[in-house]
């Protein structure tokens, strides 16, 4: 018998894909305008959040029901080093690969992750420090949860409104893996979601209650992300981290939890997967055409990875782990 998904689950994920590629393309002017501020360092910051709260929440389930972790881990393993494979011609310089720097700047590639698949570090890591505190009472993860976040929330607000007397930590926080990695935001959300599932809270939140918190969240994020644009924010820093995060990611996930809708197909989370991991080709390939960034190359890159889509989940039929 096919194994029951959450379709609207699926769906949501496909939505926050599509946020990525518009965040990455700079709709409505970016960081420019007062309505590309609050998109690209607002709501389409939840993306990756809420796709951590899902993998924490699917992490539950597949070990309560005994799975191998070291099968889940090693899964991801080979879907990030083949999606670094990818991406290579990128951060690899062969004309200095001969070099310690060179070899050194590879290493560091492969840890962090390129662009977009720092996502897959921060899944893998923020796995492995579930599973080592998987028994532990949920009051201590929340709490080492919330300490992490608390962190990185720190970090990214001196990162763009305070310079640091030293020059060595001030360069080093300048970086986005500084924060944006699989300690202060990887486990943190994937913790939420574990909790989520650990306790049933899916099954017993209220439809009102996640409306409100939905609302509630949405017009934080929208105060704070205008409040860092008027404030002149740095245009050229993100924010990966905002105080709204914690409160609106889970309400979005929620909220597809209280809507369930029953489905067998798998399709739409491997497009969301393809989406998410084949769209900076496509924008590359843009701009070296002549494109700008703005909304038409968003419908053109959504479009193409679109397209992509049968293609990449037919070949992951093939190979497991593409997506």
């Amino acid at each position: 018998m096919p194994k029951v998904l959450n379709g609207n689950l699926d769906a949501l994920k496909v939505v926050l894909a599509i946020c990525v590629v518009a965040l990455h393309c700079k709709v409505f002017g970016g960081n420019d305008t007062a309505i590309g501020y609050m998109l690209g360092n607002g709501l389409f910051r939840v993306a990756v959040p809420v796709f951590f709260i899902i993998n924490g929440y699917y992490l539950f389930h597949t070990l309560s029901e005994g799975h191998s972790f070291s099968k889940w881990f090693q899964r991801g393993l080979c879907m990030y080093l083949f999606w670094m494979l990818i991406y290579s011609p990128f951060y690899v310089d062969p004309a200095t690969l001969g070099s310690l720097k060179g070899v050194l700047g590879v290493v560091k590639s492969l840890l962090i992750g390129y662009f977009h698949l720092w996502y897959l570090v921060g899944m893998l890591g923020g796995g492995l420090i579930l599973y080592a505190l998987r028994h532990a009472p949920t009051q201590r993860l929340i709490t080492l949860a919330l300490i992490a976040y608390l962190i990185g929330l720190t970090l990214q607000y001196m990162r763009v409104y305070y310079v640091l007397p030293n020059p060595f930590l001030q360069h080093f926080n300048q970086n986005d893996y500084a924060a944006r990695n699989f300690l202060f935001m990887g486990f943190p959300f994937m913790c939420l979601g574990f909790v989520f599932a650990k306790h049933k809270i899916t099954q017993t939140v209220t439809r009102p209650v996640v409306w409100i918190w939905l609302v509630s969240g949405t017009a934080l994020m929208l105060a704070e992300s205008y409040t860092n644009y008027s404030l002149r924010a740095n245009p050229q820093l993100y924010f990966d981290f905002m105080f709204s995060l914690p409160i609106l990611t889970p309400a979005l996930f929620m909220l597809a939890c209280v809507y369930f809708r029953a489905a067998t197909s798998n399709v739409p989370a491997k497009v969301s997967s393809a989406v998410y991991y084949i769209h900076p080709l496509f924008i590359v390939g843009a701009l070296a055409a002549g494109m700008a960034y703005g909304n038409l190359l968003a419908l053109l890159v959504i479009g193409l990875a679109l397209v992509a889509a049968p293609l990449l989940i037919a070949l992951s039929k093939r190979v497991r782990f593409v997506l």
